[in-house]
Order: structure tokens, then sequence, then C-alpha cells
């Protein structure tokens, strides 16, 4: 069982992943987690801006973990498993929930905080991937120009997929990646 503190973070990045920033209230996050308004305060003094981040960084550990399975296959096989992990993702969900990192990106604006923590959280699988590349025999600018080609077609495939209600724009991403990554190398 988890903790009441733990089930409103994660119901507030699957919120985050389906509404994006803007459209997750503490409102929806109590109502999806069953809490009572007092408990937000009395696990995120900080209110809507500690837990949206807190909810980006659970968001971001969850495609971590794929990341970091996926960094240690080749890159042809990096491509695949990332893409399986979307895959499971976006059917599991009806097409209705994307990156909570990418709509946390796109928040600039109006919270810019969470904006940073997307922009840190980016940079950082940018580098984990670019290191893996590199560890395969790319050079650095080439690994990191890679790194950031996969990460870009990868999160606009998703966005691409909730569109449609399709896994099709992903299976393209992959086909088209899968090449350009073995030749590369």
């Amino acid at each position: 069982m988890t903790s009441p503190r733990a089930d409103m973070v994660a119901q507030a990045a699957d919120l985050i992943a389906r509404k994006g920033v803007a459209g997750t209230s503490i409102g929806d996050v109590l109502t999806a987690a069953g809490a009572s308004r007092g408990s937000v305060y009395h696990h995120f003094p900080g209110g809507r801006a500690e837990i949206l981040a807190e909810a980006v960084l659970y968001g971001a550990d969850r495609i971590d973990d794929g990341l970091a399975q996926a960094a240690r296959s080749s890159p042809v096989y990096l491509v695949a498993d990332i893409a399986a992990m979307w895959r499971r993702m976006l059917t599991d969900t009806e097409f209705a929930a994307g990156s909570p990192v990418a709509a946390a990106a796109t928040a600039r604006e109006t919270d810019p905080a969470i904006a940073d923590i997307a922009e840190r959280q980016f940079v950082r699988w940018e580098e984990g991937l670019a290191a893996s590349l590199r560890s395969r025999g790319l050079d650095g600018d080439r690994a990191l120009s890679l790194a950031v080609t996969v990460l870009a077609a990868i999160e606009g495939a998703v966005v691409l997929c909730r569109a449609h209600r399709s896994l099709t724009p992903l299976e393209n991403v992959v086909r088209e990646i899968g090449p350009l990554l073995s030749s590369a190398g």
C-alpha cells in the first residue's frame, strides 16, 4: 500500500501527462487520490508548486528506468526499447497520457520552476544517451547530436500518437532512427 503522499504524487504525474501542468489543479489531484484538502498542505507545505514539481520528477523517474535499461543495449535496441516502453504507456492509457516531462517543458510561461525541472531532466537524458553512444565508439559531438535527435523524435512521436490515436508515428520513428544509429556507429 502506498502512502497518501506517494499516491498524490503519482496521481499528479498522471494528470500532468494527460492534461498538462496548467490543466492540473490541486482539486483534480485530491479527487484522483481520494485525499482531503488538508492533506495537501500537510504533505506539501509548498502547495501546488511543490506537488507538481515532485510529480514531474516522479514521472521522469519512471521514464529513467526505461532509458537506463535501454542504454545498456545497442543503439538500435535502445530505440526499440524506448519505443516499447512508450507503446505500453500509450496503449495502457488509450492514448490519453504522454510524457509528463514534455508537458512540464511547455509550462515555461505559467510555471517556470516546473519547466526548469523538465529542462534539467531532458539535459540529463541527452547526456545519458550520449554517454551510451560514446561508449559504442561515436565521438562526443556526434553522440550528443544523435541523442538529442532520438529524444526529439520519440517525444514528438508520442505527441503525434496521441493526436492520431495510433502507434503509427512511433513505429515510423523506430523504422527511421534505427538505421541512422546503426550507420553512425
